[in-house]
């Protein structure tokens, strides 16, 4: 859907930008090729996880394909927030934290901080969280060297949505 965008997007240049709202959750999952989880058995908590992966490194791969288009690519994490989406797929996790979750409010700031931010303060394809860039890799997590599968992915998402390669 966003590279159907581009064309809309290129004439909103130079303001234009594409800001995916990414998770904490990618922090555990190393990119893939298999999008529909069918080397094995389904985990819901797994797939987020992975779909959250594979969104920053689209974005890392936007920002270096459309780098002279004057389109903006970020990704960005909004911290654990309490959310509907958190209550009924973790449970657990929000039982307890309970009340020591963020607010809608303040998942949505880096966002909006993000919107507003004048492009040339803000790094190509970088992944932010708490209004600065943020690394995309914990140290150890075995996802560092992922992300070399993305162009495999893109030609994938694009035959699936009928794009040509």
């Amino acid at each position: 859907m966003t590279e159907l965008m581009l064309p809309l997007l290129e004439k909103a240049a130079p303001d234009a930008r594409v800001i995916t709202v990414s998770s904490g959750g990618m922090y555990t999952a190393p990119l893939t090729k298999d999008l529909q989880f069918g080397d094995s058995n389904f985990n819901g908590v797994e797939q987020y996880s992975q779909n959250k992966r594979v969104q920053v490194a689209l974005t890392e791969k936007w920002a270096e394909m459309y780098k002279n288009k004057g389109i903006g690519f970020y990704s960005m994490h909004p911290g654990w927030a309490e959310t509907p989406g958190v209550a009924t797929s973790l449970p657990g996790f929000s039982k307890a934290l309970s009340g020591k979750l963020r607010t809608s409010e303040e998942g949505a700031d880096t966002v909006v901080w993000l919107a507003l931010q004048p492009k040339e303060k803000l790094a190509p394809g970088a992944f932010y969280f708490d209004r600065a860039e943020a690394a995309k890799h914990l140290p150890f997590a075995a996802t560092g060297g992922s992300h070399v599968v993305i162009d495999s992915i893109v030609d994938n998402l694009r035959s699936m949505s009928g794009l040509s390669a």
